[in-house]
């Protein structure tokens, strides 16, 4: 059993620091009504091949070697998309350029939006940016009809406009969103660091001569709802509200802070006298940080666009079934190994501090 928990550990790590990078464009277009937003992310590393961005030739670029270089990248961009909206051209006007990185590689956002003369039925998108220079460059594109859904394209050549239809939406249905929540709990891995961290302690108690096993199942089993209901009903707070829109936080800050959490909670379970459900607070007050997570990869459930409360109940139920899962995993396999020295060193020690070594790299990776 220990060593199965060794080959477990050091599989999620490997996951974690050889995860390939994405080099492709994401085009986001936002329908509502007559309204076209357009969100558009593009690789720095993809754009210097055509407009020769890393002006000291270090081989990375920096935001100052572009900010002064607006007005080339938008032009680019411009020249390289056209959007007709029921075989007419709304008129793009870009408004806002942004530096960031996304899995440590730096990409521009460009924020753009047009306006029709009616409410738009379709579009024509027609997308050919630096397929000559970037031979094996990619484009992703979404269309978020707000209301309805949203449909998605793989570009890798030019060829031609790909239409979007608001009346050829399908509807993700519930079993899918369901699917696609435990899905994303699963693949989450600093969630569910951050969950099994808070966890270790619980099959453990406070006693005059330190820390012991649990002496019946009931204690652990108790201490483990508390925990993971303060987990469930942060996240699903701060979720809602991110969703609809009520709380907008970067995806940068945000997950630094998931990450700087996971560190937290993993260096409480080293303090001498973290045992039981000590950790309720930190699930609770973390857990909101968590629920802003789960609401950006809440448009990758492939249901963006549909009615909100619908899609929220879907995904946050799904969330809730794969935790189950992991709790009803891990918490019999940990009652079990308690007495252990193992789990009392191994686990409770040896984990919480491989765990805050992950998530330090993370906070490293992720704040850069």
């Amino acid at each position: 059993m220990s060593r199965l928990f060794t080959i477990l550990l050091l599989s999620l790590a490997a996951a974690l620091v050889h995860a390939e990078p994405t080099h492709e464009s994401l085009l986001s277009l936002r329908v509502d009504e007559a309204r076209v937003r357009g969100e558009w992310q593009v690789p720095l590393r993809d754009l210097d091949a055509a407009l020769e961005l890393d002006s000291n030739h270090d081989g990375t670029i920096a935001w100052p070697e572009i900010e002064h270089r607006r007005k080339d990248i938008e032009e680019s961009l411009d020249a390289n998309l056209r959007i007709l909206a029921d075989g007419v051209d709304p008129g793009v006007r870009f408004e806002k350029l942004t530096f960031g990185t996304r899995q440590n590689e730096p990409f521009v956002l460009s924020e753009f939006s047009a306006i029709a003369s009616k409410p738009i039925a379709s579009l024509d998108v027609d997308y050919t940016l630096l397929f000559e220079q970037r031979p094996g460059h990619r484009a992703s594109l979404k269309v978020i009809w707000e209301g309805v859904g949203s449909q998605q394209a793989e570009i890798t050549a030019p060829g031609g406009a790909t239409i979007f239809s608001r009346a050829a939406v399908t509807r993700t249905g519930f079993p899918e969103l369901l699917k696609s929540g435990v899905w994303h709990i699963w693949i989450g891995y600093d969630h569910v660091l951050f969950l099994l961290v808070l966890l270790i302690p619980a099959v453990l108690r406070r006693t005059p001569r330190g820390r012991e096993g649990a002496t019946d199942f009931s204690g652990p089993f108790l201490r483990v709802i508390v925990i993971v209901s303060a987990f469930t009903v942060a996240h699903s707070i701060t979720l809602s509200c991110a969703a609809l829109g009520w709380i907008v936080l970067p995806s940068r800050l945000v997950e630094s802070a998931i990450a700087a959490s996971v560190l937290i909670a993993a260096l409480v379970n080293l303090l001498p006298r973290t045992a039981g459900a000590s950790g309720v607070w930190i699930a609770f007050g973390f857990g909101l940080l968590h629920g802003f997570g789960f609401a950006n990869v809440l448009s990758e459930a492939g249901a963006a666009g549909e009615p909100v409360l619908r899609t929220l109940i879907g995904f946050n139920l799904g969330v809730e079934l794969g935790q189950l899962a992991i709790v009803a995993v891990f918490l019999p396999v940990a009652y079990l190994l308690r007495w252990t020295r193992f789990y009392r060193t191994g686990v409770l020690y040896g984990g919480s501090s491989a765990a805050a070594a992950c998530a330090m790299f993370w906070l490293w990776q992720r704040a850069l």
